[in-house]
């Protein structure tokens, strides 16, 4: 009776010891100002962090078994900036297109020599400078930068939530 007593102890360990690692997170552990949060239907993790802090890089990564390695670096929870990084680069290229633009414009022959031989440039050009010049800048830098708002996150190369 007691072998019987000691082969039940054993298979209770190990089906014990069994759950107790299938219910192991494969997520890191949890970061100050966030936690992860495992999606097992796409077998990934996700970090979450609370009010005020954002990741510091990608924030879905997954684990390979095989390999034994995460397909990223491990982000943190980091102090939220005023103002995000995807938004500063949009102003940025909105800025640099206004200002590129009359530069493009001389390249194109929209010169004080057009003016002067009556080209329909120049036409296009007075009609620009007289009423439009200052809303045509802003329409070009507003709709630059939304563009690159909208597709800056194409070329992240970070897994989408």
């Amino acid at each position: 009776m007691a072998s019987v007593s000691a082969v039940n102890c054993v298979f209770l360990v190990c089906l014990c010891m069994g759950l107790v690692s299938y219910a192991d997170s494969k997520c890191p552990k949890n970061t100050e100002h966030g936690y992860w949060d495992e999606d097992t239907d796409k077998d990934r993790c996700i970090l979450r962090c609370y009010g005020g802090y954002e990741p510091s890089g990608c924030h879905v990564i997954r684990y390979n078994s095989w390999t034994e390695k995460w397909n990223r670096d491990i982000p943190s929870c980091q102090k939220e900036w005023p103002v995000s990084g995807k938004t500063l680069v949009a102003v940025g290229t909105g800025v640099a297109a206004v200002v590129a633009t009359p530069v493009l414009l001389a390249g194109a022959g929209f010169t004080a020599a057009g003016v002067a031989a009556g080209s329909i440039a120049a036409m296009l050009q007075s009609a620009g400078v007289i009423g439009t010049a200052v809303t045509t800048k802003g329409a070009v830098g507003a709709v630059t930068g939304a563009i690159t708002y909208a597709t800056s996150s194409a070329f992240s190369n970070c897994e989408e939530e």
